[in-house]
């Protein structure tokens, strides 16, 4: 199973497979394979990149592999956990595909853990705290909210700070991070 063919089971086959996703996915699974360990998406809005990478991409991933820790972090705490409450649910109830359950007392949108395993996945805005949080896979999507802010140099250095200082001491030893951008 891929992660497209998670999405196409949750979705009851209306998930789509144009050859922008099919290609994404192929990076995907370099990440997974460990081939790359760095991935910059940029597209488009509604192009299904968040879509794939930010839901159905964790839920398979954990799946694969439930000793691992995802970060996953948006330019806001509440737009991260949002993805979290989608990985979480798919999980809640796909999980079996895996032989992978939730842990009872770690299922918040924000952080959840794998039941029997040390993996599992937080959120957390941009400028959130982290700290403690070690990641195999730290995904980064969307950090910037409007124009306003893609214009503003002094949030743009921020984010460069934050992603220097920050995101990238949380990777564990061969860690992979993925950016996904709107243009």
């Amino acid at each position: 199973m891929s992660p497209t063919m998670l999405a196409q089971e949750v979705t009851g086959g209306r998930y789509l497979r144009p050859p922008h996703i099919r290609l994404i996915e192929e990076k995907l699974l370099d990440i997974y394979h460990g081939k790359i360990r760095r991935l910059i998406i940029t597209l488009g809005p509604r192009h299904g990149k968040s879509e794939l990478i930010s839901k159905y991409f964790p839920a398979w991933y954990l799946g694969k592999r439930p000793d691992d820790k995802i970060l996953l972090t948006c330019y806001g705490a509440s737009f991260a956990a949002s993805w979290g409450r989608k990985v979480r649910d798919i999980i809640d109830g796909y999980g079996h595909n895996f032989d992978i359950s939730l842990d009872e007392a770690s299922r918040a949108v924000n952080k959840f853990n794998i039941k029997g395993f040390d993996g599992g996945l937080n959120t957390a805005g941009v400028d959130g705290d982290v700290y403690g949080k070690g990641a195999n896979i730290c995904i980064v999507d969307d950090p910037v909210k409007n124009d306003k802010e893609a214009n503003s140099i002094t949030y743009r250095d921020n984010i460069w700070n934050w992603y220097r200082s920050t995101a990238t001491s949380r990777l564990e030893p061969n860690g992979a991070i993925i950016i996904i951008m709107t243009r």
